[in-house]
């Protein structure tokens, strides 16, 4: 829902960062276009209050907001770390694990299993949060304004629930409409949050914070759009990590037997198991952002028609909860354009990958090209390494850079419609 609380009438900027495992290093390219092309052409720093993530978005989150202080030095600290990151330090396991594991899935929990619950060595995730976010500085950002506020979700593992932990500028929470699988937590943001929002299930282990267990945000709110827009965003710059290839028509009656094989052709296990992990990580940013861009342009239509009180009218005539009104939203989407998943069994198939990547971790992840298939969405969740980053960061900034027209409309000092304008201060 287009929401913001009636006391604030400046513009925001929110910035979503969506989740996606190793493909994480996508939206450092993003935000490197922003901060060192789009700034030196706008000759003007891009102000970016409010920032929500989940999953490995959540982890990215966390260096903007620690790092708001020196904005221009957010895209170089972070691309570096993606750069520096080895698959055998991040997906530190061994055979003791796998039996480990392995013992677990068929119900003979060791002594070790409260400690572990994934196939990964805990510490090796705990040191990718750590290393580069100076956490200190995020509450000093955060009270003295830089920063207007922090939203990280995680997945309860007790009710399924998401629940969303919030650092806003004065404390407290924001207004938001009762949800039932929505629990929204005031917290001083820390790195066992963003632990919890990453831990990917089986293969990270759950995160305890007090007397609960979480795991990856993504599961239930893989896009915080809404923490961003109930924080006071009134304009959002949305980065979906979710490849969406062209349209196609759909087969003829006569051909759905040939689809049918090919798809049985290609189901083998590293195939599925990606399929399934996008499945649960769902991505619902077409579909949220779709509801936004719908109800920006019934204001825009009604303002037109009846003038600059619509908006106020219609947040009266609805029923709501809660003392949000109906606002206009400017918006932008980023997603990549090429598929990251064939992009990750190329990566895995190349000689740069097999000069990097040692161990057992290495060897695994070159054994999951599927022979049978061009691409793989397991492999691009898991390829926390720093050649596949470079490749995503320079994808990231190619896409972010040919939509330039779109970001100068975006940060336009001036409203682009007249429901937008009709909620400017100047209006009010």
């Amino acid at each position: 829902m287009n929401a913001l609380p009636p006391d604030r009438s400046e513009q925001r900027t929110g910035l979503v960062l969506c989740g996606g495992g190793a493909r994480g290093a996508y939206e450092a390219g993003v935000i490197s276009y922003l901060r060192h092309e789009l700034e030196a052409e706008l000759g003007r720093s891009l102000s970016i209050p409010i920032i929500a993530g989940t999953s490995v978005g959540a982890i990215n989150a966390c260096h903007m907001a620690t790092h708001a202080h020196v904005m221009s030095a957010q895209p170089g600290l972070l691309i570096e770390r993606w750069k520096s990151l080895q698959v055998q330090e991040v997906l530190k396991f061994g055979v003791p694990d796998v039996l480990r594991m392995a013992r677990e899935l068929m119900g003979r929990p060791t002594a070790e299993a409260h400690r572990h619950g994934g196939l990964v060595d805990p510490r090796a995730l705990e040191n990718v949060v750590m290393t580069g976010t100076h956490w200190p500085s995020l509450g000093r950002n955060i009270r003295s304004g830089l920063l207007e506020g922090l939203a990280l979700s995680a997945t309860e593992v007790a009710t399924g629930r998401t629940i969303v932990f919030i650092q806003q500028h004065g404390g407290g929470l924001p207004s938001w409409t009762p949800e039932p699988n929505i629990h929204v937590v005031s917290a001083r943001i820390g790195p066992r949050h963003a632990l919890a929002s990453a831990a990917i299930p089986l293969l990270f282990p759950p995160v305890q914070m007090g007397r609960r267990l979480f795991v990856d945000g993504g599961l239930r709110m893989n896009m915080p759009l809404s923490p961003a827009l109930r924080m006071g965003a009134t304009r959002v710059i949305v980065v979906s990590l979710r490849y969406m290839p062209p349209a196609k028509a759909e087969a003829p009656a006569h051909d759905q037997d040939d689809a049918q094989g090919e798809e049985t052709y290609y189901a083998t296990a590293p195939f599925l198991m990606g399929k399934t992990l996008n499945a649960l990580m769902l991505d619902s940013t077409d579909q949220d952002l779709g509801r936004l861009r719908a109800i920006n342009a019934m204001l825009e239509a009604g303002t037109k028609a009846y003038g600059a009180g619509f908006q106020t009218v219609m947040s009266e005539a609805v029923p709501r909860t809660g003392p949000a009104p109906f606002r206009y939203v400017r918006n932008i989407l980023i997603r990549p354009s090429q598929n990251i998943g064939k992009l990750a069994a190329e990566y895995a198939a190349s000689p740069t990958f097999s000069r990097r990547a040692k161990g057992l971790a290495g060897m695994a992840l070159r054994r999951m090209v599927d022979r049978d298939s061009e691409e793989s969405d397991l492999l691009s969740y898991l390829m926390f390494d720093g050649g596949f980053a470079e490749i995503l960061i320079d994808l990231g900034r190619a896409d972010a850079r040919a939509r330039r027209a779109e970001w100068v409309k975006f940060w336009s000092e001036s409203p682009e419609c007249a429901a937008e304008a009709a909620q400017w201060p100047a209006a009010a």
